[in-house]
């Protein structure tokens, strides 16, 4: 570090000379080579071309206010951001480039209570942080005192701080012979960023909570209501002889559809997987074939015809069969041809065609493990037990729903009424003592206020021409378009398909191998694919016209008179 101070050599960035505003420009071009485009403009000074401002007018096309909209890369439209950087002395002469060490730009977040930024932190995007007005340097390993003292570092750390986009230095001379410098650069308008701190507010916590258990019926859940109070003749037994309540049923379904509970290497079923092993299924029949236990029995109050009627402890051995989750983790030991699965699949398809799991008065029976034949066991739930399930399906959502959350990539830039962005560059020049220092752009030389449009914005979509071939197109030459390399069980099953069937359980014979074979290629004709897409989009549209009645807004067909090539005289 150095020991005395220095001056600093005034700099100042300014809107370009040719912006007749006080703000950074911004150009839209609607071609890829938009930066030679951009640098010819400049050259021959063709400052009256719709990129240079005249385009801001026909983007004022929000839905919440009228700051003009930048379309993304996907609406083939690209922007660039320009400024001039001069000498803050009188006459306000250019800078010279030389002097530049480099430059750029951050994007900010407008908020009612100020700005945010981009952070980055050791290379990863961190997303959107409330900050201060920029004064020091963005990139925290360069960064340097206000007054220039630090020494840059020599190493080549990660970078940590706000996203800096480059601002490239370019001298052009105006309609006067003036020497100017202007920083121009690309704007990005991408990025993502995976939020590592979720944290649920307490309203959102009780909603997942309701969320877990709104489906399911009592004792596991209050589709019924919330008023529930537990019937020991009603809710204890969930399993007769192998044949389900609803409840279970669903139940059932919710475990290994959702969660897949018994799946191995499911750590984060772990809450379930102990309550389930603490249920079991019995053998409503068991005692009767002991006879060591008949004169306890005779001791006990009569009327005794099931096990759960009594709760003397040395009864446990001999009526158990297998817990729940034993039972499940057998299940899903066959993988593709788990037996559960099948049979929530027949339920399911029971349960539509009696309109609901409430209205099927007789759920087939659970199958054995192997598949081969159906349990003939019983289950039932304590009162706390039932509790205690309902209890982890809400914490097991929650856990869910965060890991979920955590994988998901969060886009840079939103639609919200609150999301509004400046762009604001800065300059690393050296000043006379061979220092760096950074010069930000003040309030009037940053660019204006905007938003970022989104993907599937209607405003912001340019039209897609997209060639159809002809009815001659399509019985001519080979079908060598599309290729796709099939494996061979895969080329079993398609091939065996009986398309004549229509769509039923018939159109799949069950006549295929699904072991190993020869790879296919399979091509099919271009021509046709387009035409098929074409026929099932319409198709499409107009049978979901009944629900949406978007007609006027999904097709427009216009004339497109052949035009006229030109001639080399």
């Amino acid at each position: 570090m150095m020991n005395k101070r220095h001056s600093l050599h005034d700099v100042k960035l300014q809107p370009a000379f040719f912006e007749d505003g006080q703000q950074a420009t911004l150009l839209r071009y609607l071609d890829p080579d938009f930066i030679n485009r951009f640098q010819q403009d400049i050259q021959q000074q063709r400052f009256n071309a719709v990129q240079f401002g005249r385009w801001l007018e026909e983007e004022r096309h929000s839905q919440h206010d009228r700051h003009p909209v930048l379309r993304l890369p996907t609406h083939r439209a690209f922007h660039i951001v320009c400024c001039e950087v001069v000498c803050h002395r009188p006459g306000m002469p250019a800078l010279d480039p030389q002097k530049i060490s480099s430059a750029g730009f951050v994007i900010r977040k407008e908020k009612p209570t100020g700005q945010q930024a981009w952070i980055i932190e050791e290379g990863e995007a961190v997303g959107w942080q409330s900050r201060q007005r920029p004064i020091a340097d963005p990139d925290i390993n360069r960064r340097l005192c206000p007054n220039g003292l630090l020494q840059k570092r020599t190493s080549s750390p990660v970078f940590s701080g706000e996203e800096v986009h480059p601002l490239h230095p370019v001298k052009v001379k105006d309609s006067k012979g003036k020497c100017r410098t202007l920083l121009f650069g690309y704007v990005p308008l991408g990025g993502f960023y995976y939020e590592r701190n979720v944290q649920f507010d307490t309203s959102d916590v009780q909603e997942i909570n309701n969320l877990a258990v709104a489906n399911l019926p009592w004792p596991f859940g209050y589709s019924n209501g919330a008023n529930q109070a537990w019937n020991p003749e009603q809710d204890r037994i969930q399993l007769d002889r192998g044949r389900p309540t609803a409840a279970f049923a669903e139940l059932l379904m919710q475990l290994i559809h959702r969660y897949h509970l018994g799946e191995e290497d499911r750590a984060d079923n772990q809450q379930l997987e102990t309550l389930c092993d603490q249920i079991y299924f019995y053998d409503p029949d068991a005692w009767r074939r002991i006879p060591i236990y008949l004169p306890k029995m005779q001791k006990m109050r009569t009327g005794i015809h099931n096990p759960f009627d009594f709760s003397h402890a040395e009864f446990i051995p001999v009526y158990r069969t297998t817990s729940l989750i034993d039972y499940l983790r057998l299940c899903f030991a066959d993988k593709e041809n788990n037996p559960l699965v099948r049979w929530a699949a027949q339920v399911s398809d029971l349960a539509d065609a009696a309109g609901g799991m409430n209205r099927l008065g007789n759920i087939p029976a659970l199958p054995l493990h192997n598949g081969q034949g159906s349990l003939s066991d019983s289950l039932a739930f304590t009162e706390s037990q039932a509790e205690s399930m309902r209890s982890s399906l809400g914490q097991r959502l929650r856990d869910l729903t965060l890991a979920t959350s955590l994988e998901i990539p969060l886009p840079k830039f939103a639609q919200g009424p609150d999301d509004l962005f400046r762009i604001i560059p800065f300059v690393r020049s050296v000043n006379d003592e061979r220092h760096e220092q950074i010069t930000w752009a003040d309030q009037n030389s940053q660019s204006t206020t905007f938003r970022v449009a989104a993907t599937f914005d209607p405003e912001a979509s340019r039209p897609s021409l997209i060639p159809m071939p002809s009815m001659r197109d399509l019985k001519r030459g080979l079908a060598k378009g599309a290729s796709i390399l099939t494996p061979g069980d895969t080329f079993s099953l398609v091939n065996s398909l009986k398309f004549k069937k229509g769509i039923s359980e018939d159109t799949v014979s069950g006549n295929f191998d699904l072991g190993a074979g020869i790879q296919w290629i399979c091509s099919f004709s271009l021509p046709v694919i387009t035409i098929v897409a074409m026929i099932l989009l319409m198709i499409m549209v107009s049978l979901l016209n009944i629900i949406f009645f978007w007609m006027p807004w999904v097709k427009v067909c216009l004339p497109f008179p052949k035009m006229p090539k030109g001639s080399d005289g």
